[in-house]
């Protein structure tokens, strides 16, 4: 399953792409992260994995985050793990004009069990919506910056 989402940012790319790459940044846009543990190599790196772990309605659960590809400012390719799908996502940032940013994230979902490659399809609106709270939330902490 794939998706393709974008959204303009009212900041250049630089401050974006270094606000993005921050770790110390990424919980005041994803508000349900509660642990950023790095397991190999530099954070933030290509080869680097760092566990992330998350709390959602009393829910926790974590992704195994893989570094892929870092072609500062233009984009971070990086690999979601986790026991029921692989996530191999995209996020590319372009000059929109002197002071804007359009951030575009190509995602995909491969599914690993049988019950989510039967149900993921069904519940693609709710990745999407999901990503697109996360982007959103992003942009939002950016322009209040």
């Amino acid at each position: 399953m794939k998706f393709k989402l974008d959204i303009t940012i009212d900041k250049p790319r630089l401050v974006v792409w270094q606000a993005f790459t921050n770790p110390d940044n990424i919980n005041k846009w994803q508000p349900s992260l509660t642990n950023i543990e790095v397991i190999s190599g530099t954070q933030g790196q290509p080869g680097s994995a760092s566990k992330l772990t998350y709390e959602e309605s009393g829910r926790e659960f974590s992704l195994i985050e893989k570094i892929i590809l870092c072609d500062e400012p233009n984009q971070l390719d990086v690999l979601y793990e986790n026991e029921f799908t692989d996530n191999p996502t995209k996020n590319i940032f372009i000059e929109h004009g002197e002071d804007q940013t359009l951030w575009v994230i190509e995602a995909e979902y491969k599914f690993k069990t049988l019950p989510m490659k039967l149900l993921g399809p069904l519940v693609k609106k709710n990745f999407i919506r999901r990503t697109q709270r996360d982007m959103e939330g992003f942009k939002d902490f950016m322009e209040k910056e």
